[in-house]
């Protein structure tokens, strides 16, 4: 920076620049400013100067019960307007790093669920001595979807949480030409472990419990909650990671026990004439109960 103080200095006294243009001047002062502009200088500047940084999440209401609910990042409502069952938003200016997140049902102004994510600026592996939970949550200028699901137990930690909350990351990035990308989740707390497979074809998932999502980095506890020192193959990408797959248009989809390999009933057309296009990203999740004869697929496409 003194380069410029010394610039501008001879600015103030151009007596002392006898051979140079001030157009000359100025365009020197302008490179240099360029040039001595870094990431770094964010941190340096004033609140009021500093471009806005935020998280991009995309909301999703697959709770188990008809009810619209809304989303909070601490007590500042995300959505604009009640996000009602097995539907989502488009993505989302949110806080990022360490957030709390909130859902209420309704105009009722309670917690539904109430979880914290995060606690660094970047995706961390969790290491022997912290909970996955902690190091992880929403980073600025990622994309992330946040579903609100129904909660399978109560929870000794959170035992005023009637429902669940589940964050994971998008990979955004283009499937490769001709391929479709398709991820798949179960966010039914009585389903057993379940494949997604096209009627009558070969699974695209399988063995998918409650609160997963097919192919996903398989994250291991030990009895106090700690998880191992190192999980292979763990990433941002894999927590809720997208299969690239052929197209298909007007295709049915079923839903069968991992075990038996029976079709789970499935009520209403989620699964019914479906169409992955090539070039385009999507979320399959199921919810509602399988006792109860309330489960149902929706299917959600991913957009910037």
């Amino acid at each position: 920076m003194k380069i410029i103080e010394y610039i501008l200095n001879r600015i103030k006294n151009p007596e002392r620049l006898p051979r140079l243009q001030p157009v000359y001047v100025l365009s020197m002062l302008i490179i240099l400013l360029s040039a001595s502009c870094k990431k770094t200088d964010y941190l340096d500047t004033d609140n009021s100067q500093r471009p806005p940084l935020s998280a991009k999440v995309k909301l999703v209401n697959a709770l188990s019960i008809t009810a619209p609910i809304n989303f909070l990042d601490f007590t500042r409502q995300i959505n604009t307007s009640l996000v009602t069952h097995n539907l989502s938003t488009d993505y989302l200016d949110t806080q990022f790093g360490k957030v709390q997140y909130n859902t209420t049902e309704g105009s009722n102004t309670s917690y539904k669920s109430s979880y914290v994510f995060g606690g660094s600026a970047n995706f961390q592996q969790e290491t022997d001595k912290a909970s996955f939970s902690g190091p992880n949550g929403p980073i600025a200028d990622f994309y992330h979807t946040l579903f609100a699901v129904a909660k399978r137990k109560p929870s000794k930690l959170n035992p005023g949480n009637r429902d669940s909350l589940v964050l994971v990351y998008d990979d955004l990035d283009a499937p490769a030409s001709g391929k479709a990308k398709v991820r798949f989740a179960n966010f039914s707390p009585d389903a057993p472990n379940v494949s997604f497979a096209a009627a009558g074809g070969t699974a695209i998932f399988t063995n998918v419990g409650y609160g997963s999502f097919g192919d996903q980095t398989v994250l291991t506890y030990d009895a106090t909650g700690k998880g191992p020192a190192t999980i292979p193959g763990l990433s941002w990408k894999t927590l809720g990671p997208f299969k690239e797959i052929a197209p298909v248009a007007g295709v049915n989809f079923e839903i069968r026990n991992a075990t038996t390999n029976a079709v789970i009933p499935v009520t209403g057309a989620g699964l019914t004439g479906v169409t992955f296009e090539a070039g385009k990203i999507y979320t399959v999740f199921i919810n509602g109960t399988v006792a109860g004869g309330t489960l149902s697929a929706t299917l959600i496409t991913h957009t910037k």
